[in-house]
């Protein structure tokens, strides 16, 4: 691996788009070309392995934001974004023990959705209990401003679902800071919609609402704490799965090796697994002097070995399995990689 490579632009879980998509399409819309335009497959929406780069996402926004014909699109989509958008987080938060715990868990398993932390929260000099977003100072506001709505308003949203419904602008918000202009009139009214008459400070250093201390102890309405620890231990796995795919060239292995069972996945399946477009991905396993089609290979062979190991599997179905169409093909594939048959290697390693 050569070093200084290049850090990888953080991506989100593609799953957080379906909200947006439901209501896109109850406004008799076609998304389609939407989809298409960022190569984006949407029966692959809820597979936890599906990332998109951050920037896409905001991109995504403000195009819906045309598409919709409607400046205030994102607050609208954030209202009827449930827990359960966000996959195993949105089961962990839903088994908490109060909304103080709630926050812990989103920090301890932001991975799970964020790449990169989302909320930073802090207690003010007054006590009350800030959740900030993550602040990037090159990052342009207004073109911000729909990714930063959804995801404050999907803060109060999920409070209040969370804590037996209450009503969390009404009595426990105290606070909005925006960094982004004033908006215009049809967005300001959403303002109200969801977060009442509180102070809102545009044109602020950062992002962010401010709860009341007591807020924090409000119970989680249906929260199961044997539950919890059973959905924390499968949120542990998949961050450990994570954490071993942060490589561009281990999660396209890795996301190759899932999906090779049966068929041989596409240069482009792989790369929206990895969180980046398909040329993205091109470029990145060249600076890592590979590329799709050696990785490919040598995933067949490490899963090819496996299943010739395995006692019972014919070569036609090893074959099969690894996306050939005729057990031919594997044949010459297997022998260039190793210069044996595959019917040779296995009785070398059985006798």
């Amino acid at each position: 691996m050569p070093p200084n490579k290049p850090v990888e632009p953080p991506s989100i879980a593609a799953s957080v788009l379906q909200p947006l998509l439901v209501t896109l399409r109850q406004r008799g819309l076609d998304v389609e070309p939407l989809l298409q335009s960022h190569e984006i497959d949407e029966a692959r929406l809820a597979e936890i392995g599906y990332r998109l780069p951050e920037q896409q996402l905001i991109r995504i926004w403000q195009q819906s934001l045309q598409l919709a014909d409607d400046p205030a699109l994102a607050i609208h989509v954030a209202r009827i974004t449930s827990p359960q958008a966000f996959g195993i987080l949105g089961y962990v938060l839903s088994n908490a023990v109060n909304l103080g715990q709630v926050i812990r868990l989103i920090v301890r398993f932001n991975r799970l959705v964020f790449d990169e932390a989302l909320i930073i929260p802090r207690s003010h000099a007054n006590g009350e209990a800030e959740l900030a977003l993550r602040r990037d100072p090159e990052a342009d506001p207004e073109q911000n401003r729909p990714m930063v709505e959804y995801l404050l308003v999907v803060l109060l949203r999920l409070a209040s679902l969370l804590a037996a419904g209450e009503d969390m602008a009404a009595r426990y918000l105290r606070r909005v800071e925006l960094r982004h202009a004033r908006p215009g009139a049809a967005v300001e009214r959403a303002y109200a919609q969801v977060f009442g008459a509180v102070d809102i400070r545009y044109a602020a250093p950062q992002n962010l609402i401010a709860f009341a201390p007591e807020a924090m102890t409000l119970p989680i309405a249906f929260g199961d704490p044997k539950l919890l620890q059973i959905m924390m231990e499968q949120a542990n796995q998949r961050l450990r799965e994570l954490a071993t795919e942060t490589d561009v060239v281990q999660r396209a292995g890795a996301s190759i090796r899932r999906r090779l069972l049966g068929r041989a996945p596409s240069i482009q399946v792989v790369a929206g697994d990895c969180g980046m477009s398909r040329a993205g991905l091109q470029r990145r396993l060249a600076q890592a002097d590979t590329s799709f089609q050696l990785l490919l290979d040598q995933c067949r062979l490490d899963t090819a070995r496996t299943l010739l190991g395995t006692p019972g599997q014919s070569i036609s179905e090893v074959a099969q399995l690894l996306g050939y169409a005729d057990p031919a093909s594997f044949h010459h594939a297997f022998k260039r990689w190793t210069g044996q048959t595959p019917g040779a290697w296995r009785r070398s390693i059985t006798e």
